[in-house]
């Protein structure tokens, strides 16, 4: 059976949009939590910030360690492990 040429399997780095979104997120909501209200409460601006970072970091992780055994390569996630 020949191999489809639209189905080019090409290396991916898993995570690069995550470390991307992520750190906009971080970085943007930080700055203005900063600027917005520096002496009053801004808790939730900071509930933002820090869930862009923790999203940055796995996207990070993600990246290093390169794609799973769990990601399909046509897309989704196959979790019977091939």
């Amino acid at each position: 059976m020949t191999g489809n040429p639209e189905r080019v399997e090409r290396k991916r780095r898993p995570g690069i949009w995550l470390v991307v979104v992520g750190g906009l997120l971080a970085i943007g909501f930080s700055i203005y939590a900063v600027l917005a209200a520096p002496d009053s409460t801004s808790g939730p601006l900071w509930i933002v910030a820090g869930w862009g970072a923790l999203v940055f970091v796995y996207g990070l992780y993600r990246v290093i360690r390169g794609p799973s055994t769990l990601d399909d390569p046509h897309g989704g996630t196959d979790a019977n492990g091939r």
